[in-house]
């Protein structure tokens, strides 16, 4: 139940900042242009909650969390008085117009960037992108790539960490040439290049993974079953496990890694099974019920409530953590890195290189941000700035309805000196949220495909 509740309040604080900074980016940019706004709201349909300030704007919290607008005074939607007119939308500049709508998906990259130099200045590692194994009869091992080398480029791009690799194998997606890997000998230093045939290069569509498509396998260290710390009224601390315990047997079969152990208990939630562990030289027996984890949409799953005493080689770490002028450029390097991966996803949908079964809908980010904030404050912050700047990038794509519409009937205004006719607009309208909903029914039923 913690972790349920856990996954709610991750939902509710993702849509909350993501879609109210967007919304608000469009509200502080109206009202410096001297623009009056009636309506501000988080969510669309039943109002829940609403309140007015001074100058008349109605603040609303709705009931379908799946996006918020800003109304403006504007005459092409309503009667606007005479004594008002000044303030409508229609009648200012194009610059001011344009302004305001760009301001929605600048203000999202803006949060992004705040989130990765904030996550800079705290500090935290990631692994750097050490190869584990290759997968028999793959592209990987045609072109030699071998286990235990460090990834160092990709197409001459320098490669950091591993997202930095995938960003760089998904722009070449739908490519039948070559890739070009640099790779480094983790043991004896050689760097050397290899060629990767993409000939016969295919992504599933529906769960697309750039690294095992090609045979990749990220590097993942052997864990001892030693216990290192055990979570507060979880199933291990009401059977008795403590930190330091060696977990040598489960149903009195010898067991694997740490990453076999924690398989075979996800795996049997609500299960009861027979640890043999072993404290100062102690064997003892202590039968252990499965906890059960119950995500918002996905299938229940197993827990204990356990870690693993262990530490990843230093070598094998990258330490973030920069003075705030760092990791300012950092922060934005990070934004460009994921701003470039939203573009090529995209360029790739439209030109069929990437299916459209690859899609998330509103399922797949509930739960992200569950799972998210489950794995600590850390990670939820960075499931935010990355959702922030795929937020804003989808909707500069123009398609009426969304920000990209709106930018585009405002370059049509300034070209041609005057705006497109108000029936070509609402043809254009109602075609783009056909599209939109059409797109959305697809990404939700490719969520509903992959639980």
């Amino acid at each position: 139940m913690p972790h349920l509740i856990i996954s709610i309040i991750g939902v509710l604080i993702t849509i909350l900042l993501v879609v109210g900074v967007h919304e608000l980016g469009h509200f502080l940019v109206a009202k410096l242009s001297g623009i009056k706004v009636l309506k501000f709201s988080i969510g669309f349909g039943k109002t829940l909650f609403s309140w007015h300030d001074k100058s008349g704007t109605e603040y609303i919290l709705a009931a379908i969390p799946l996006g918020g607008y800003v109304k403006m005074l504007d005459e092409e939607e309503d009667a606007v008085p005479e004594n008002e007119k000044h303030l409508a939308f229609n009648r200012q500049p194009i610059y001011k117009k344009f302004a305001v709508i760009a301001a929605g998906p600048a203000s999202n990259l803006l949060f992004a960037f705040f989130i990765y130099w904030l996550l800079f200045i705290i500090g935290f590692t990631s692994v750097a992108p050490i190869i584990g194994k290759i997968e028999p009869h793959s592209i990987a091992e045609q072109a030699g790539l071998h286990a235990q080398q460090a990834i160092i480029s990709v197409d001459h791009q320098e490669t950091h960490n591993w997202m930095s690799v995938i960003v760089d194998i998904l722009s070449r997606t739908g490519d039948k040439n070559t890739l070009l890997i640099a790779a480094k000998d983790i043991h004896t230093n050689n760097i050397k290049n290899y060629d990767l045939n993409l000939t016969n290069w295919h992504m599933d569509d529906l769960r697309p993974d750039p690294l095992l498509s090609l045979g990749i396998g990220i590097y993942e260290p052997v864990i001892p079953n030693v216990i290192g710390k055990v979570m507060p009224d979880s199933p291990a601390e009401k059977a008795g496990l403590r930190s330091g315990d060696q977990i040598i047997a489960v149903n009195k079969l010898p067991t694997g890694d740490w990453i076999s152990l924690v398989q075979k208990f996800t795996t049997h939630p609500g299960e009861t099974f027979l640890f043999t562990v072993k404290r100062h030289k102690k064997t003892l027996n202590l039968p252990i019920t499965i906890g059960i984890m119950n995500p918002i949409f996905s299938h229940k799953y197993g827990y204990v409530g356990m870690t693993p005493a262990f530490e990843w080689p230093k070598d094998m770490l990258i330490s973030n953590q920069y003075s705030p002028l760092n990791a300012a450029s950092h922060a934005w390097a990070d934004v460009k890195l994921f701003t470039t991966m939203n573009i090529i996803v995209f360029e790739k949908m439209l030109t069929g290189k990437i299916s459209l079964e690859s899609l998330g809908g509103p399922i797949t980010i509930f739960e992200s941000a569950g799972s998210a904030l489950n794995n600590g404050f850390i990670p939820f912050l960075s499931f935010l700035a990355f959702l922030s700047i795929s937020i804003g990038i989808i909707n500069v794509i123009p398609i009426p309805g969304l920000d990209g519409g709106h930018l585009l009937f405002q370059t049509i205004e300034f070209i041609f000196q005057r705006p497109l006719a108000q029936r070509a607009q609402l043809l254009l309208y109602r075609f783009g949220i056909i599209a939109l909903f059409l797109l959305m029914m697809r990404a939700l039923a490719n969520d509903i495909l992959r639980l």
